[in-house]
């Protein structure tokens, strides 16, 4: 042995020199050595055998005789040995060698067979052929084990995957591998596509079918595809796919396969619904609060007009007055009601469960709509039975019910129309019809009047097919139709004509829309019907409630009972001039002794002389805000035992726990109630 490979990636190729002849294994040797090969040698089988294990050469130049072991014995061992198999055998033979001879050396696993003796350039031209193949089969050994890792680990990733990765021959138009998850989304068995590579076509709902085999028949040509459908499994069950693909091309630009992905996107465009859903909610929350909270204020209004234009009787102030009266109780509630955001994102109404007189729920939404009545020179007529009329529910819910019927049926009924509204009380239920004369509903839009998936239906649907309608977009509610001058409201005859009265669907003014009366004529226990005889006959709306038993009604006045309280001086701080001189005299006129403070530093300069025994505190104040002025208030020594009373719009549960927790008595929110705060009274007096 004379030479030891060089571990570097360019070292020399390692050749065992075996040869039991000293002279001609030395110029074997010298002959390897000028060819720059490295050059191990070996005199017998054994140590041949032992070199091969210990040394790994590139190749073995065997010589046919040795003193122990038969050269064609020793290849046999070193190819059947696992550790050795693949070293090249260059096995030589001295002297004349038959054919039967050089079969055997082949068959025992030489790569090559010489005769000897051999010229030293045709020696080194078959080591170097004997190299060059084994390097082209390592290489290829090489790339087939990459490649098979690189399926492995893709076929890997692809069955961990939900999504459904596939690769289509286009071709031969023949599915080359489709993931397992395939059976997860489509429910069927993956073998059914591999065998019909367009049998998944007929499991897409029949809407999509005729889009998808025309864009699949693009995919093949061209490999690209992008696009979304919905299919339908085994059991009826609907899901959304996505499915995008895109061309695998060759050296030569072809396109030799096409690599796809189907993802279920069910729970992502549900979610995109859902959002979209709450957009769309939260513009008809806001175009519903515009709507809602101007219709008290246009009878209010008009009797503050009554009182500051005119000089109006006796009996007219007193009117003027109960109609201030109950509007602003109506919009006090409305803004304790539309105002809680979170309560109607949510879908969910809360009714007031009390006795209320649905007769003056009516009058109520009466005067709410009287103003647009007016401006469309309609007429109206009230048929209320003289007896009470008992049920059990939410005055505020039950008058926006009838105020949104009669809304609509002004709206849509021709100028100088009629209108009627007519109650009745039998078998233990009120029934109330609002009628108008317009041009009737057709049995396909009294169908789907209520239905708030219909088209046209819903939060604003109405379909009087009357020759009227509205350009404005949904939503857009700045200027209410009851404050509307009359001279605004074009006749019929300059309208559009609508050509189509049932796909009319007036997206404007109809208040919290026919879908929400429903569900609150549902809330309260009754049901809701439309009728119309049919064409220019006019349509009646149908509202059934349950009566309240009359042994349990116990009717109000609906005034204001203020009790009768002890004298106290009370001081008023707020920045709101009108808010001050108002409650000034509402308590003076209960007998109190008021002192009022326009800001906090004033309220703190006076109230240790003053002394009062309440103080109400507006929060909101500039420079020193209603939290701050509380603090101040109660390091007075002479308001120790003072009632502190935050008066503020501000009516949230946080807004509450605020100021408990800044040392208030009492949170009233403004409008204050004027019942909360003689009960106050009534406890300094107790």
């Amino acid at each position: 042995m004379n030479a030891t490979p060089a571990h570097h990636p360019m070292r020399r190729p390692l050749v065992l020199n075996v040869e039991g002849r000293e002279g001609p294994r030395y110029v074997k040797s010298r002959i390897l050595n000028r060819a720059d090969f490295a050059v191990l040698e070996a005199s017998d089988g054994q140590a041949a055998l032992s070199l091969v294990r210990q040394h790994a050469p590139d190749l073995v130049l065997l010589s046919g005789q040795l003193s122990d072991i038969d050269g064609l014995d020793v290849c046999r061992l070193i190819k059947s040995d696992p550790q050795t198999a693949r070293t090249m055998v260059l096995l030589t033979s001295p002297g004349v060698t038959d054919s039967h001879r050089r079969v055997q050396a082949l068959d025992g696993g030489a790569d090559s067979f010489l005769v000897e003796p051999v010229e030293p350039e045709e020696l080194v031209s078959n080591i170097n052929a004997l190299l060059r193949m084994r390097g082209a089969e390592d290489a290829f050994r090489r790339t087939s084990q990459a490649l098979h890792e690189n399926e492995d680990m893709f076929r890997q990733l692809a069955e961990a995957l939900a999504d459904v990765v596939w690769i289509i021959d286009p071709a031969a138009h023949r599915f080359v591998f489709v993931s397992p998850s395939f059976e997860a989304l489509w429910g069927r068995q993956v073998d059914a596509v591999k065998h019909d590579p367009t049998c998944w076509l007929q499991w897409v709902t029949p809407d999509d079918r005729p889009r998808l085999e025309q864009e699949w028949q693009s995919m093949l040509r061209d490999g690209r595809l992008d696009t979304e459908f919905q299919l339908e499994r085994p059991n009826g069950e609907i899901r959304e796919v996505h499915m995008r693909a895109f061309p695998v091309r060759g050296a030569d630009g072809r396109c030799l396969r096409v690599a796809g992905i189907c993802q279920d996107v069910t729970r992502h465009n549900r979610a995109e619904r859902t959002l979209h859903n709450e957009e769309r909610r939260k513009d008809e929350f806001l175009a519903m609060l515009a709507h809602e909270l101007r219709n008290p204020l246009a009878p209010m209004r008009s009797a503050v007009d009554l009182l500051q234009q005119f000089s109006p009787s006796r009996e007219d102030m007193f009117r003027a007055r109960d109609i201030i009266s109950r509007q602003l109780h109506h919009l006090t509630r409305l803004v304790d009601e539309l105002l809680d955001v979170s309560r109607f994102n949510q879908g969910k109404i809360t009714l007031r469960r009390d006795l209320v007189e649905l007769r003056g729920a009516l009058n109520t939404a009466v005067e709410t709509v009287r103003p647009l009545l007016e401006s469309r020179r309609h007429t109206l007529r009230l048929s209320l039975p003289e007896q009470p009329l008992p049920v059990r529910g939410d005055m505020v819910r039950l008058t926006q019910i009838f105020a949104n019927l009669l809304h609509n049926a002004a709206k849509f009924t021709p100028e100088g129309g009629q209108i009627a509204v007519e109650a009745t009380a039998s078998d233990g239920k009120v029934v109330v019809r609002v009628r108008d004369n317009g041009n009737g509903l057709s049995p396909d839009m009294q169908r789907q009047l209520f239905d708030p998936l219909a088209p046209g239906a819903g939060g604003d649907a109405w379909a009087h097919g009357n020759g009227e309608h509205d350009d404005r977009p949904a939503g857009d509610l700045q200027t209410p139709p009851q404050a509307q001058p009359s001279q605004q409201t074009p006749p019929a005859a300059q309208q559009p004509a609508i050509t189509d009265p049932d796909a009319f669907a007036a997206r404007e003014g109809a208040g919290i829309g026919l879908t929400l009366v429903q569900k609150l004529v549902t809330l309260h226990g009754g049901r809701i019907s439309a009728e119309s005889p049919g064409r220019n006959l006019g349509s009646t709306f149908i509202v059934e409630l349950p009566v309240e038993p009359w042994q349990t009604w116990h009717p109000t006045s609906g005034k204001t009972r203020v009790a009768t309280t002890a004298a106290h001086t009370i001081m008023l701080v707020d920045d709101n001039a009108d808010a001050l001189e108002a409650m000034t005299m509402t308590l003076e006129t209960l007998g109190h002794t008021v002192v009022t403070a326009p800001d906090g530093q004033s309220a703190i300069a006076c109230a240790a002389s003053v002394r009062p025994d309440v103080v109400l505190l507006d929060l909101g104040m500039p420079t020193m805000d209603g939290f701050e002025t509380a603090r101040r208030l109660r390091e007075i020594p002479e308001l120790r035992n003072a009632r502190l009373v935050a008066l503020t719009g501000f009516g949230q549960p946080d807004d509450r726990r605020r100021t408990r927790a800044a040392g208030f008595d009492l949170h009233l929110v403004k409008p204050a109630d004027l019942n909360a705060l003689t009960r106050l009274l009534e406890e300094l007096d107790a």
